[in-house]
């Protein structure tokens, strides 16, 4: 294995692609993972690993999980927390059934799986891999995607709170199945592209392959999982534009700067605003609204930080950080134009700078020639380039060059110094992208004319780029707010569910994979039962909250290739593809027991919730998806008349009443 490491101990090539035919070089997963390195990798153990596996079974009870929880002190201290912040000021829960029943049985194994892997990988064997960085700033990560995926609708908080968390496992997996070979390719000091490139050399495989197959073994939902192998360089993604993925994305992307801002040092720190600032601005955020929730989550990461024991410095309030940076620039900017001048003759240069700084009132750096000045440039930032022609290792045509093929060269403004008059020499110059020149010895009489054209080129330049900037701002909040408009179509704003468009649009799309690949579908139609008594006897506020938690149980209770809508008034309607009648009568009567089980507090009040279901199934001899609704419309009748609270499915031309 190049690079000293032990072959011995890494992977089988065989069984790991390498660099993927992607435009993005990213790994894709086409082949297994060797099973003896699967067991060198992360995975939970003790209760959070019973919890997984308790809920991997489609009869699991909510009552099963919380006795699970239960046995395991600081999770079910955790899990009081993350419940009653989910509450948002309700009634607070003290028990732990009341906990799992609130969060759902999917928070609850993401959230255990997520406590498990921080407390038993707070340490390791790799000697150059930080493992208190890098939770810190996974934990951070964690909070950022819930506080920013909210803005935008993602998804459940504790689901983003995972993705963040785990987005980055792949390192961790990595230091945990190779300590000491990680440990010495850590120690090159390789960074971003450059790490990865490392990592499938000597390796053959990478910390994001490693995170999206850790993240899908563990059944974190698929939707989260792809759009993590792109979060480190969104540019690269192949994600579809502004679709939810895409979004997922970006905002992952503007939660790991936010943890490396987190983490850096002060001084670093004004240096990473403007990388925030961007990353926010690709998900419609303005740059005035950033600070407030970057404050709040990092308000958020330091107190969930000393509750799992992470390490978390104190924070300066994003603003207070913006202002001193704008302070640094604006008394830069006072001083007129940064210009670097690129001179190997000590006497000519010592002019220039003399000149440039006493008479003219500029911000000047020295290089000696084109390879430092290159070097120099990219902490300069320069305005304008004052270059030698010929000059030692590199000349001034080569670093026009070189500057002109980088997108922040491109905006420098270079004028040459040269003893040349040949037309042909001065063509060379301008071909290269030098903008103007002066003739040696300078004749600073003519360099100061010069100069005010390139300060003019300067200042237009800068006000074009601030145009672009504002077309770039109205056009992403334009697209943000048709975003919101679209969904706010689709969803119903009481339940939050699909409304009864989105739904027949979903049941349109299974009905025709249905039909061309002669597919299974099966549809659920869920009433609740005297649903007219509860508004009657408690109100219409408490209808609107049974409402409400029946809508959420049945979310968190179905598959989440299920489409759940409210169909209207107290009627929900689930959309199955793949699903036979038979496997639609056990998955009916699952929500049902779900949604029994489901007792609702309101104003020191218990409300019982029951349902009655109707089940029909797709079958070739239907005309359309009207005559599939028609039948479980009169399936659910079926299932009130038989007395509520059970299953009726159309079967044979007509409903019956079924016991599952």
């Amino acid at each position: 294995m190049a690079g000293g490491f032990n072959a011995r101990r890494a992977p089988n090539p065989g069984y790991f692609p390498h660099i993927s035919a992607t435009e993005a070089g990213i790994i894709s997963i086409n082949q297994p993972l060797e099973e003896q390195f699967v067991e060198r990798l992360p995975s939970p153990q003790g209760v959070a690993l019973a919890i997984l596996g308790a809920c991997a079974r489609e009869d699991v009870s909510m009552a099963e999980v919380a006795r699970l929880v239960q046995t395991d002190p600081a999770l079910s201290g955790r899990l009081l927390e993350r419940a009653n912040a989910a509450a948002q000021g309700g009634r607070p829960v003290i028990a732990i059934a009341q906990a799992v029943n609130r969060l759902g049985l999917e928070a609850v194994k993401q959230l255990a799986l997520c406590f498990s892997l921080v407390d038993q990988y707070s340490k390791g064997k790799c000697q150059a891999f930080d493992y208190a960085h890098f939770w810190s700033h996974s934990l951070l990560m964690g909070v950022a995607m819930q506080e920013f995926g909210a803005l935008q609708k993602l998804g459940s908080p504790d689901e983003l709170f995972t993705c963040g968390l785990l987005a980055q496992v792949g390192r961790l997996a990595l230091a945990t199945a190779y300590p000491e070979e990680y440990s010495r390719l850590l120690a090159s000091g390789a960074r971003g592209v450059q790490l990865l490139a490392l990592e499938r050399e000597q390796l053959h495989l990478d910390h994001l392959h490693l995170s999206r197959e850790l993240m899908t073994r563990w059944g974190i939902p698929g939707v989260l999982v792809e759009p993590v192998q792109w979060h480190e360089d969104p540019a690269l993604s192949l994600l579809p534009n502004r679709s939810r993925p895409w979004y997922l994305c970006q905002t992952l992307h503007l939660a790991a700067r936010l943890g490396d801002f987190g983490l850096a040092k002060k001084a670093e720190q004004t240096h990473q605003t403007t990388e925030l600032t961007e990353a926010a601005s690709q998900l419609g955020l303005k740059a005035d609204a950033l600070g407030e929730h970057v404050d709040s989550t990092l308000a958020q990461w330091q107190s969930w930080a000393t509750r799992l024991s992470i390490k978390a410095p104190p924070s300066v309030a994003f603003d207070r950080i913006v202002e001193d940076h704008l302070y640094v620039q604006t008394t830069s900017e006072s001083l007129w134009l940064r210009v670097l001048v690129v001179e190997d003759d000590p006497a000519v240069r010592r002019l220039l700078q003399t000149w440039l700084e006493r008479e003219c009132q500029h911000t000047v750096a020295v290089a000696h020639n084109g390879r430092e000045a290159l070097a120099l440039a990219v902490d300069f930032a320069p305005h304008i380039v004052i270059t030698d022609w010929r000059m030692p290792e590199m000349d001034g045509l080569e670093m026009c060059r070189v500057l002109r093929s980088s997108n922040w060269g491109q905006s420098v403004y270079v004028l040459m110094l040269t003893a040349a008059e040949l037309e042909s020499e001065l063509v060379l110059a301008f071909d290269a992208g030098v903008d103007d020149y002066v003739s040696k010895p300078p004749n600073l009489r003519a360099l100061g004319a010069r100069l005010k054209g390139a300060w003019r080129y300067v200042k237009l330049r800068e006000a074009a780029e601030q145009d672009s900037k504002r077309l770039t701002d109205m056009a992403a909040e334009l697209a943000l707010t048709n975003r919101r408009l679209q969904l706010a179509a689709m969803t119903d704003p009481l339940t939050a569910l699909a409304n009864r468009r989105a739904g027949l649009q979903a049941l349109s799309q299974a009905w025709s994979a249905a039909k061309r690949h002669n597919d299974a579908l099966t549809l659920l139609s869920f009433d609740i039962d005297h649903f007219k008594a509860i508004n009657d006897r408690y109100g219409h506020a408490a209808g609107d909250l049974v409402l409400q938690r029946a809508a959420q149980t049945l979310r968190q209770a179905a598959r989440k290739e299920d489409t759940v809508c409210r169909w209207g008034g107290e009627e929900f309607l689930v959309v199955s593809p793949k699903v036979l009648q038979g496997e639609g009568l056990l998955a009916a009567e699952r929500l049902r027991r779900a949604v029994a089980a489901l007792v609702v507090r309101y104003e020191n009040q218990d409300i019982e919730v029951r349902v009655s279901v109707g089940i029909a199934t797709w079958n070739n001899t239907l005309v359309d998806q009207d005559e599939l609704i028609a039948q479980v419309d009169k399936a659910l009748y079926a299932a009130k008349a038989g007395g509520r609270n059970g299953l009726a499915v159309f079967k044979d031309g007509r409903a019956h009443c079924v016991q599952v």
